[in-house]
């Protein structure tokens, strides 16, 4: 006895219904019904057993109803789900068959969800909305699926990003995300940053900026994380914070302190490859601030908010040395600005960190400031003690005109986040900068 199927789809009012029909042929050219059909004897030509499915999701409607398969709200029930559920299919970005999980453009509906509303799901589908996790677990279990995230921004130009296998588990599982696969971008997302932690390890010729100078003059005026791979820089490209808003903007940031959530009392190869949240409170790197000073003529910013306050002073020239050579500075213009004097007598002055001394001086300033910088130039002892003076237990001393890495919550014992001439503890707020004139 033969068995054949047959595949047919029917759509009406946005509904695409598979068709599936079964037929049992006798070898002898007569019709035998198995009794389990209910129907037995002999004399039809043949036999169908009618059963009716949605599609699973967005893809298997576009690919079963093509004639009807625009883009718009349509039923689909993944497998093993309970009941079809209306869905948001976008066929029109690439082959189609996208099923939307998520849409926000203009703050109509709140996110700020509990568990059960974000498991079952909210919103209106015509507008802003959140599918549910619930939904897309069942749809992320039933195949193998892609991510994909459309992007506009503020300055209105719209891009991509991909992932090739994602999958989410179940509510036991807290909805967990079981995998995203490889990552890819377009062009236009490629050099900025959208939380994506993989996004600089790519080598494009098209969106490769030296600093963000080249980012400020390629139209991007945005602060914000991108891209960059200075000359002679022969690793990957890597995220920079850049001001795009602060005197005239292109300032690569390589300094933050906000609040004291990241401890910058690390020793010296945490200082060279960098640390923190480039986003919030970081350390660059020494070694990147190494190539990007030494491939021109950069001048250098600092920020820095005192209780109400805020100042700044600048310096017109700013290069740092290899590690070799201990990042020692190279050069220091001339200063100008509102207050402080933080690179005064830094220059021919290695970096130090409490395991790396290289203040020149008997005594340790990194350890005894409780951070990191380039100490010993203003050196001198005193008798007595301020702020921004420590004490070893038989004299008070000052290493450095600034200690901008020190202790955020440091006493009045030099450890503290300080500025002198004049004379300023307990910093709260500090961004410092560099920007390429020539």
């Amino acid at each position: 006895m033969a068995l054949s199927s047959l595949r047919y789809t029917f759509t009406f009012a946005g509904v695409c219904l598979i068709f599936l029909g079964t037929a049992s042929l006798s070898t002898e050219g007569t019709n035998q019904f198995p009794s389990s059909t209910g129907i037995e004897g002999q004399g039809s030509s043949f036999f169908v057993y009618e059963k009716y499915q949605y599609p699973r999701d967005c893809k298997e409607f576009n690919d079963s109803c093509s004639s009807s398969a625009s883009s718009g709200v349509h039923l689909i029930k993944p497998d093993s789900y309970n009941e079809p559920f209306e869905a948001y299919c976008d066929n029109e970005n690439g082959a189609g068959g996208w099923t939307v999980i998520l849409r926000r453009f203009d703050g109509s509906v709140d996110f700020k969800r509990n568990w059960l509303e974000s498991k079952q799901g909210f919103g209106f589908l015509s507008t802003e909305f959140w599918l549910g996790n619930e939904k897309l677990a069942y749809l992320t279990n039933q195949a193998s699926y892609e991510l994909r995230i459309d992007i506009t921004l503020e300055n209105g130009t719209s891009c991509d990003v991909r992932y090739d296998e994602f999958r989410v588990s179940d509510e036991w599982s807290n909805y967990t995300i079981f995998t995203v696969g490889s990552y890819a971008s377009d062009v236009v997302c490629r050099w900025r940053e959208r939380n994506n932690p993989f996004e600089c390890d790519t080598i494009d010729s098209s969106t490769n900026f030296t600093d963000c100078n080249d980012v400020y003059n390629s139209g991007h005026t945005q602060d914000g994380v991108y891209c960059v791979r200075p000359a002679g820089w022969n690793d990957l490209p890597f995220k920079v914070f850049c001001n795009m808003s602060i005197d005239g903007g292109s300032w690569i940031v390589f300094q933050r302190r906000v609040n004291g959530s990241t401890d910058f009392y690390r020793n010296w190869n945490e200082y060279k490859m960098g640390f923190g949240d480039i986003k919030h409170e970081f350390w660059l790197g020494n070694e990147k601030l190494h190539y990007l000073t030494r491939q021109a003529t950069y001048e250098y910013r600092i920020d820095f908010v005192y209780g109400s306050l805020s100042y700044y002073n600048k310096y017109n020239r700013f290069r740092i040395d290899d590690e070799t050579n201990k990042y020692t500075v190279t050069e220091v213009g001339s200063r100008s600005g509102t207050k402080g004097g933080s690179l005064d007598y830094t220059l021919n002055v290695g970096f130090s960190t409490y395991d790396q001394d290289n203040d020149g001086r008997i005594s340790d300033c990194a350890a005894l400031h409780k951070g990191a910088w380039w100490y010993g130039g203003d050196f001198y002892l005193v008798s007595a003690g301020l702020c921004d003076r420590w004490f070893d237990g038989t004299q008070y001393g000052l290493c450095s005109r600034a200690n901008p890495n020190g202790d955020y919550n440091g006493g009045n014992d030099g450890t503290n986040i300080f500025r002198t001439h004049p004379y300023t503890c307990h910093i709260t707020y500090t961004e410092i900068k560099i920007r390429r004139i020539s």
